[in-house]
């Protein structure tokens, strides 16, 4: 029997649960922390955490694209769209210039992307269906689906409102709201940064071949 495979699969389990523990622990000091009478707020380690995760997976689909000539469209693509997400995700220190001016900033990162994108346009459907057949494919997945689409319906204030049968949420209230509502963006936010590692390795091996 080759026990390769299977140590292998053990290996990437054990490397993956790291950050995913990371997390988890970031989150329970969080706990711990009120910020400007704030727990889980804009200045929390939760939300730096989110930040480092976003730019890393930024840079690493940057970098599978600077790396591999075949794969430059998707890997623009992904890393454009997850350094506009890290942008929109800052919108606090930008609104210091003046309230929403992280939007322009997404927008140029976007259209930039976009040029990229463009330039390699004759890969771009290629790569989509090559990514689909990858196990970075089902990851990413999850992982939108976490911050995109899960974490925003289980945080909207009806929701708790009808959990704790009131009509205002009291600061303790919101507390726990925003750390099921944080906590689950740091968690699709870690699968999303391990999306990019998987896809990295996957390009990295294909190259080697």
């Amino acid at each position: 029997m080759n026990l390769k495979p299977i140590i292998y699969a053990a290996f990437r389990v054990v490397l993956y649960a790291i950050p995913v523990v990371a997390a988890a622990l970031i989150i329970k000091s969080d706990a711990a922390i009120i910020i400007d009478g704030l727990k889980f707020g804009e200045n929390s380690q939760t939300e730096w955490m989110q930040e480092l995760f976003l730019l890393l997976t930024s840079l690493i689909f940057i970098l599978a694209g600077i790396r591999s000539n075949s794969h430059k469209a998707i890997s623009y693509l992904f890393g454009g769209g997850a350094m506009v997400a890290l942008i929109r995700e800052l919108d606090v220190y930008f609104d210091q210039i003046y309230h929403g001016a992280w939007f322009p900033f997404a927008m140029v990162v976007l259209l930039v992307s976009v040029f990229l994108v463009y330039r390699q346009k004759k890969q771009i459907w290629e790569n989509l269906e090559e990514f689909f057949s990858t196990p970075a494919f089902g990851v990413f997945t999850a992982g939108f689906l976490c911050v995109f689409v899960f974490s925003r319906l289980f945080g909207t204030k009806n929701v708790w409102r009808a959990l704790f049968d009131v009509e205002t949420l009291e600061p303790v209230q919101r507390w726990v709201k925003n750390a099921v509502e944080e906590g689950c963006e740091l968690f699709g936010y870690t699968l999303l940064f391990i999306a990019a590692v998987e896809f990295f390795v996957y390009v990295y091996q294909k190259r080697k071949k």
